[in-house]
């Protein structure tokens, strides 16, 4: 309050001659006076404001994982029942930890070239290393194309209770498709079973690793599924996919944030995955700032913020006018700046003509076509 009294006052005396200002100082004098008068009861109430907000913050932000303890006791559940994995799986990545659930998503995508024969694949087709942002989005879409089948019919059906089964059945079609698509585009390559799977469980495991990291909460035995690792080591085109994805990400910062973006990707992988990549090691103090600033996030998390009303989507629920989804999140560069369809996505050669329904018109076909 001094600075009122003092500084900005004496400024306004000084340097103000327009008519207005004589109100705005009295004003400020008034504002000055009064909570010089009352600077107690302003302390008190502001105390008193922040313990309820904090007190409500706590008593809100366990009740997602408190209610699925309550509904499904056993936590093996979600691995009998797929309807209840897709719940609790909505509950856990898209209300409780959309971001760190994206982190790991992008650094499971960039550990995966760790193994040489995916790198050599990957730089074969060009599709990585030529063009590093639309594989990043191609494998986001395609892989939430059949994850958010379940977030998408509950969000339907809350504004419209009486959902049809044919509604149901295409956002359910959307799933199917993509698994379509997805399995055409591998076809197309040899690929090793082992490689396949050490990619499938990289998604799996890095968002748990990064949740159980620096998330308010570490995961709940329901919400974990699986767990897994394996050995990685440098390779021609392991680098040059690595280089291609860290000037990618880089290019969406300011010039001057570049090299500290380099070096966050150090302190993402592990150093086995450094040694693969030809990363150089994070020194000590600036994985200390980073890790630091991701705990820091977890408890403004855990303390201060409420929890999520609804499933955070990057896929659409509808298609647009002209029959394309548009994706849900940000891009500096989008690489479906117009909208995509699930047809379209992966490497641009391979072009298809699978489609989950056949029989209906391209035009009135609720599955976005080219």
């Amino acid at each position: 309050m001094g600075f009122i009294n003092s500084n900005l006052l004496s400024l306004i005396n000084k340097h103000v001659a327009h008519p207005l200002f004589p109100i705005v100082k009295n004003y400020l004098q008034k504002c000055s006076s009064l909570t010089k008068d009352n600077q107690r009861n302003i302390v008190s109430a502001v105390a008193v404001i922040t313990i309820c907000y904090l007190a409500t913050v706590r008593s809100q932000r366990y009740r997602y994982i408190n209610e699925l303890r309550r509904k499904y006791p056993d936590p093996t559940l979600p691995l009998k029942d797929s309807k209840i994995a897709a719940e609790v799986f909505d509950t856990t990545i898209r209300k409780e930890f959309p971001a760190l659930h994206y982190v790991g998503f992008q650094i499971a995508l960039y550990r995966s070239v760790t193994i040489p024969s995916i790198s050599r694949l990957l730089v074969a087709t060009g599709e990585a290393h030529g063009n590093p942002q639309k594989r990043e989005e191609d494998s986001y879409l395609l892989l939430h194309e059949m994850l958010n089948v379940y977030p998408h019919i509950q969000y339907v059906r809350q504004r419209n209770p009486n959902l049809t089964k044919k509604e149901i059945e295409t956002q359910e079609s959307r799933r199917t498709h993509a698994i379509g698509r997805m399995n055409e585009i591998h076809s197309r390559y040899r690929i090793l079973h082992g490689d396949f799977l050490y990619q499938l469980v990289l998604f799996v495991h890095e968002p748990i690793y990064w949740i159980n990291k620096y998330g308010y909460r570490k995961l709940d035995q329901l919400e974990i599924n699986n767990y897994s690792s394996a050995h990685s080591k440098y390779f021609p085109t392991t680098y040059k996919i690595s280089e291609a994805t860290i000037e990618n990400t880089a290019s969406h910062f300011p010039t001057w944030l570049r090299p500290i973006v380099r070096m966050a990707f150090s302190c993402m992988v592990k150093p086995l995955d450094c040694a693969s990549f030809g990363l150089p090691q994070a020194s000590w103090w600036f994985k200390a700032i980073f890790d630091s600033y991701l705990y820091m996030h977890g408890y403004y998390v855990r303390f201060l913020k409420f929890p999520r009303q609804e499933s955070y989507l990057g896929t659409p629920i509808h298609p647009n006018k002209n029959n394309r989804y548009m994706p849900q999140y940000e891009s500096d560069h989008p690489a479906y700046p117009n909208g995509y369809t699930i047809a379209g996505l992966g490497p641009i050669k391979i072009r298809t003509s699978l489609c989950p329904m056949p029989n209906v018109r391209v035009g009135s076909c609720p599955v976005a076509h080219f």
